[in-house]
């Protein structure tokens, strides 16, 4: 419609200015495209499914704080394929550590039991893990299984850095305790 201002027009996007129905509309435009733009580089719906509700629901929990200097489509889109590639270096580099040491200790004729030992102690750590109570344990694996340092997984989780290296100590200490066998 002429005299009306496009979305281009609206620069910087004021998000702390979006009630509940206008960022509805925002989700309802942009998910099937950050969801488009997830999954073409993880290639795994519910990877790519898990990461786009954390970016919509991240931005609408410090649409107060942060500040778009572009489109909220254009900010949407490059936040979606940085998570995208976050995702990927995190569960490649983990990938590769843990090959890495299989690979190292099979060198050894204990092989098997090596193998049959780390996946005993793989199992009982993610038992012990899931024991953990629910916020100790979400810190836990944005650091362990997603790579996260703890400036992130505090943006991420609203909580300061002190919180995040408290959840983590709490963490490790239990680990530590309940995994003695292990030693």
């Amino acid at each position: 419609m002429p005299g009306s201002p496009s979305s281009q027009d609206q620069l910087p996007f004021n998000i702390h200015q979006i009630d509940e129905q206008g960022f509805e509309r925002i989700y309802r435009d942009c998910w099937k495209t950050v969801f488009g733009i997830i999954y073409n580089y993880t290639r795994d719906e519910e990877i790519a499914e898990e990461i786009s509700q954390d970016l919509f629901a991240s931005l609408w929990e410090r649409r107060e704080k942060i500040i778009i200097k572009t489109t909220i489509e254009q900010y949407l889109y490059r936040a979606a394929k940085l998570e995208a590639f976050e995702y990927l270096r995190s569960s490649s580099s983990h990938r590769e550590h843990i090959n890495c040491a299989l690979k190292s200790h099979c060198g050894s004729r204990n092989c098997t039991e090596d193998q049959v030992l780390f996946n005993e102690l793989n199992g009982n750590l993610n038992l012990l893990v899931a024991e953990l109570p629910c916020r100790c344990r979400e810190v836990y694996r944005l650091s362990q299984d997603q790579g996260m340092n703890n400036k992130k997984i505090a943006t991420i989780l609203l909580i300061s850095e002190k919180t995040v290296e408290y959840h983590l100590y709490k963490a490790m200490n239990y680990l530590r305790n309940n995994l003695q066998e292990f030693r």
